[in-house]
């Protein structure tokens, strides 16, 4: 039993990740902050520009923004050889993306169950709008 200060970071940093089904790419949104967080997997924001006006994730985390015109492109040419975990703004264009690009065999890509929505309603660390 790990010891803590009782913060609600403390739950949800000792949280073990849930782990994706085989053959699927889904991952949860606690499982994507740690991927992030322990830079095991590059998180790609596929969100709007002004979407992300309304809060993107923690500055500090493994992340970049690519657009979803542009995603291919990023991967091809991306030299970082982590996994790649795909948010969107409920997480249906990360799923469709990261199905389709497990298709193509291009990378190892999942998503974040929920997007960024789940994302804030879990509690994770992100910015808010300025």
């Amino acid at each position: 039993m790990a010891v803590t200060t009782g913060t609600a970071w403390d739950v949800i940093l000792s949280a073990r990740p849930v782990a994706p089904e085989p053959g699927s790419t889904a991952l949860s949104v606690r499982a994507t902050y740690q991927q992030a967080l322990y830079e095991r997997a590059l998180l790609v924001d596929l969100r709007a520009e002004q979407t992300r006006r309304d809060g993107a994730v923690h500055p500090d985390l493994a992340a970049v923004t690519v657009s979803p015109q542009e995603l291919v492109s990023w991967l091809v040419n991306n030299p970082d050889t982590r996994p790649v975990v795909l948010l969107s703004e409920d997480g249906e264009q990360a799923r469709e993306a990261a199905e389709t690009l497990g298709e193509l065999g291009l990378a190892q890509v999942s998503y974040a169950v929920g997007g960024f929505h789940a994302w804030l309603q879990a509690g994770l660390p992100a910015r808010s709008a300025a």
